[in-house]
This record gives structure tokens, sequence and C-alpha cells, in this order.
């Protein structure tokens, strides 16, 4: 193979083995287009997704197809550095039927894994054939820039090198390259793009105990307000999506940056909806009075309402002070017809039938406030790697008796979304008490529907309770 000064890149998603097609995707992976960005100002890069080209393999039958068409792709394209963005555990099958059809094709061109799974658990990217070079931890920009540098002169190291990527510094960040999505988005997506996820910051300085955020640079980065408008505006002059989701672990966490931003977001005047996740403690009442002069849906991450659970959860040390600022915004944001989801966690490691009916009781006392735009996201806990959990799974076990019951599902061949939820939360909810979250929502879903404003109900019918599209309210309001 010819080596080059610049060696070619593709920056490539492999998709997801045995993920249910009911689950949620991104039409475009932002987090992989951002890296594929930064490197294009140095080097050739082709944006790939097998995800779209191939779908989501559910059989075996079904993977068997998905690897003879991953060699046929592949084998059709080009590159000296294949990157491969395993962006979550889900992603982990596929990403090694990727590398190991990329060594076959192309014995001598790099193999790079990057994401949050490769970060967790870098070992499980070891093979006895060092199929794979380089296993990136952190954030990929500075160091996939290093190994693509090297390629003409160091080639592919003896065996597999873990490395760890220090976090890109802000004024680093690289506008995004549109240019590297117009032919996937101009045959794949013809009829236009639903929702277009962009990241306006890195890092998140909270330490959840469930979340995989643990892992990366806890400090919370954003872009200068002004580059992320142009992103904003950006995204909606070449796509117009029907909405633009800020992809951050927790949008606007100082207060400075986020008055600028939403003063600058006002001027711009959005057309489309605009998605974001936050905490309670980063709204006041004059971001509410802002964010209510565009289309919005607020997920605001709650997770319980049990002040033990919130402490287990690591989500706060004070429970009361933070449910009751819970109250004070949603209340506000509910005056303005702001929609927001509450999201809540349920079979959390150590979660008990009391500590469920404490978040119900909490559940109880807002729906009787009358209408509201107020919307519950109600889930089981989904272990992953990478989380406080699983770094301390003995310390559940001894404390609560949880019982992990596929710790390695990623390596399962299996329904993989299920396994991850394959968890007994404590000694006390057992497998059976696990379902009585479920009964209790069931319980209250009348008043759930009856409960919510027009344009709130719309969404949660579209989200959470699609049976609801029956209802005549459903076609009242127009999203648009």
């Amino acid at each position: 193979m010819e080596h080059h000064v610049r060696p070619s890149i593709l920056a490539l998603y492999p998709s997801s083995y045995y993920y249910p097609d009911w689950a949620g995707r991104d039409q475009i992976k932002s987090a992989q287009l951002t890296l594929a960005s930064y490197l294009s100002q140095y080097f050739p890069v082709e944006y790939g997704d097998l995800e779209i080209d191939i779908g989501r393999p559910q059989t075996r039958v079904q993977v068997k197809r998905f690897e003879r068409r991953t060699k046929e792709i592949l084998a059709g394209k080009k590159f000296d550095i294949l990157a491969i963005s395993c962006w979550t555990s889900l992603c982990y099958k596929s990403t090694m039927t990727a590398a190991r059809t990329a060594r076959e094709l192309n014995p001598d061109c790099l193999v790079v894994v990057g994401g949050y799974h490769p970060t967790a658990c870098p070992n499980d990217f070891l093979t006895e054939d060092n199929v794979i070079d380089y296993v990136v931890r952190g954030e990929g920009e500075l160091a996939l820039t290093e190994i693509a540098r090297g390629f003409s002169t160091v080639g592919r190291p003896p065996e597999t090198k873990i490395i760890v990527s220090p976090p890109l510094p802000p004024d680093q960040y690289a506008p995004i390259n549109w240019d590297l999505i117009d032919d996937l988005t101009r045959t794949e997506f013809a009829d236009g793009l639903n929702t277009m996820c962009i990241f306006l910051s890195r890092g998140c300085p909270f330490r959840c105990s469930f979340c995989m955020e643990l892992i990366k640079e806890p400090r919370w980065r954003p872009m200068a307000a002004a580059q992320a408008i142009e992103q904003v505006r950006a995204v909606g002059d070449r796509f117009h999506p029907l909405a633009v989701a800020f992809g951050d672990a927790c949008f606007g966490v100082k207060r400075e940056w986020r008055k600028d931003f939403l003063s600058r977001l006002t001027d711009l005047a959005p057309d489309y909806w605009l998605l974001l996740e936050t905490r309670p403690d980063f709204l006041d009442d004059d971001d509410i009075k802002l964010l209510s002069n565009f289309k919005v849906q607020i997920q605001l991450g709650l997770e319980s309402a049990s002040p033990r659970m919130l402490r287990i959860m690591n989500k706060t040390n004070n429970p009361h002070k933070y449910l009751e600022k819970f109250q004070q915004v949603s209340h506000r944001l509910s005056e303005f017809d702001i929609a927001h989801g509450a999201n809540l966690i349920f079979n959390h490691p150590g979660d008990t039938e009391e500590s469920v009916r404490e978040t119900f009781a909490f559940m109880d006392r807002e729906l009787a406030r009358g209408t509201s735009s107020l919307i519950w996201a109600c889930h089981d806990y989904a272990h992953f790697p990478g989380s406080e959990i699983d770094f301390h799974r003995d310390k559940y076990e001894r404390e609560y008796g949880t019982q992990f019951l596929r710790p390695e599902w990623w390596k399962v061949d299996e329904d993989q979304f299920e396994g991850s939820r394959l968890v007994i939360p404590s000694r006390d909810l057992d497998a059976d008490g696990k379902n009585i979250w479920r009964k209790m929502i069931a319980e209250r879903e009348k008043t759930l529907r009856e409960t919510l404003s027009p344009i709130a109900f719309r969404i949660a019918a579209d989200t959470y309770w699609p049976k609801w599209q029956t209802d005549p309210r459903y076609a009242e309001v127009e999203l648009g």
C-alpha cells in the first residue's frame, strides 16, 4: 500500500447488534462528526455509518448479513486509517466486526477505536492477533491527530497500544464540516432530517452514580457563545431540520455563558424546535423567560424523588433543596407552557419499594396541581461500564443486595439493551418487585394524560405513550 504524508481517514460508526429497532437512533452521529470535522482540518476524511447503510442486526442470520455487507462497503473505500467510533457498549460487537473486516481487506491500515466503551474497558479490544492498533481513551482529537501525523514513518505498532488522549481545549473546538455528510444526507435523508444534534460544550461537573460521564474530563468546557450560535445557525440554514438538539451532558452550567447564549439565540429567532437537557439548578426566571421565545423541549434530570435514592445516585447532597428547586422551576416552565420532562430512573441499585413509593407520592402531589407541561419520563436502570456503579459493583452487592445478572451483556448474542437492564436492585425488590413502578405508572395513566397541556400531551404521545395518538387531542396540536 502506498503511504501518504497526509493519510486518508475513514471515521466510521459501526452500528449495534441485538439492539431493538424500537429504540431511537440519531440520524447523524454528532460526536463522530465533531471528531471528523476536527481531523478534516489536517487530513482527507470520510464519514461513514454502517447503521444507516445496513441497519441494526437483531438475529444471528442478520449478523451474518451485516458482516457480508460490511465487507462489501469497506472494500469499496480507500483509507489508511480506520477510526471506529465505539460510542457505547452497544457498539462493541459491530466495532470488532468492522475492525476485523478492515484488517482482512487492508492489512497495512491502522485501526483505531475510541468512545465511551474503549475508555471504560480498553482491555476488551486486546486480541491475540492485534486486530486493533490503537485504543484511545478519552476525547479523540489530539491522539488521532498525532497517530495520523506519524503514520507514514511509524506504521503499525507491533502490538495494540492503549493511549490516553488529553481533552481538547475549548479554543481548539473546530466548526462542524457539514461537507462531510453532504452525500449521506442527500441519499439517505432526501425528505430532510428530523433532528440534528450538536455539542456546545464538553464535560460534566457532576458525578452521578449511573452515568458514563464519570470517565471523561469533568470540567464543563463550552465553546464561545458566539461560536455556539454560529453552529446553531449553520445547521438550521443548511438542513432545515424539525429540531436541533444540544447534546451537552448538562446544558448551561455557567451562568454567564448561559445568559450570553440565550440572548444571542433570541436574536437568531430559530423557527425549529430546540431540545436540551439540564438540571433545575441551571434555570432561573430570566432563563425561562428567554426560553419561552422558542419552540423548546427541556429534559430535567430529576432521576428520583426519594431523598435516600438521590444521595445514592450522587445527584445532590441536599435532596430536599434539590426537589424544592425542581418544583419551582417546573411550575414556572408550566406557566409559560414550556414542555419539559422529568427523567426518573427506577430499579437503580439500592432502590426499594419504599423509595419507589416516595417518588410516586411526589409525582401525585405535582399531578394534583392540575394542568401542566410536565412530562414524566420513566425508565428502568440500565447498567453500563464506566459508571461509578460499575467500578464498585461489590459495594452495591454488599450494601443493598444488588445482583448484576449480565455484568458483560455487550458480549452476549441476545437483546443487549434488555441485558443491560437485568439487574436486581436490592434485597427488597426482587425480579417480581422490579415491576412495581410499571404498575404504579399504569394506575396513573389517565391522570397523566388529562393533566398535560395540549403541546405537552402531543410530545408525550409521540415519545412515550404511542397509544395516546388515537386520542382526539392528539390531532389538535401541530408541532410543525
